[in-house]
C-alpha cells in the first residue's frame, strides 16, 4: 500500500522546488584551527549574508570605478 502524501510533504516539495528555481546558494568552509580568526570575525556579524553581500557590492563598485578611470 502506497503512503499518502501529507499536506506538510506537499508544502515542503513546493518550497524546495521554488527555492531551486529562484535562489542560488553558496557554501564556504573554514578550517577550525588555521582560520579561527576569520571564523570568530564572521560569527560576530549580526547578519553574515548582509556582511558578505556588502563586501561583494563594494568590490564590484570599486572595480567598476577602476574600469571607468582607464
Amino acid at each position: 500500500m502506497a503512503k499518502q502524501e501529507s499536506s506538510y510533504d506537499r508544502k515542503l516539495a513546493y518550497n524546495n522546488e521554488y527555492n531551486r528555481n529562484n535562489y542560488r546558494s553558496f557554501s564556504i568552509r573554514y578550517h577550525k584551527v588555521d582560520e579561527k580568526k576569520i571564523i570568530r570575525w564572521i560569527e560576530k556579524q549580526p547578519s553574515v549574508k548582509k556582511y558578505i553581500t556588502d563586501l561583494i557590492v563594494a568590490d564590484m563598485n570599486g572595480k567598476a570605478k577602476k574600469k571607468k578611470a582607464r
